[in-house]
């Protein structure tokens, strides 16, 4: 589980967890990220449309990718873009209402171990 990359975002796409896998897989050590925005791995080609997407799914509280495997465009820290499979969940209240989004994306294969 702990080489399971785990990013927990607020409804302002503030980092709020950061796993031991995320550290490992994006580069980024847990007190790098912790209170960063999602623009710390989202690469600058993306942002206009996740924040799009983002903002749209914490407003009416759905994301069509939601519960299905998709790549993830992701910056890490070295500067190179991968596109890593994740799974997106919002996080609701008991009245539906989104507090958070939560990314678990695919262990870190051999081949990506530092």
């Amino acid at each position: 589980m702990d080489d399971e990359p785990v990013v927990l975002a607020d409804r302002n796409g503030v980092i709020r967890f950061w796993s031991q896998g995320a550290e490992k897989a994006f580069g980024y050590a847990f007190a790098e990220a912790i209170g960063q925005t999602l623009d710390l791995i989202v690469p600058p080609e993306h942002r206009e449309a996740h924040w799009n997407g983002f903002r749209r799914a914490m407003e009416c509280g759905a994301a069509a990718v939601e519960g299905q495997a998709v790549p993830f465009p992701v910056r890490h820290a070295d500067g190179g873009n991968v596109a890593r499979q994740g799974r997106l969940t919002l996080l609701r209240r008991p009245r539906g209402d989104v507090i958070a989004a939560i990314v678990v994306f695919d262990e870190i294969a051999e081949q990506d171990r530092a």
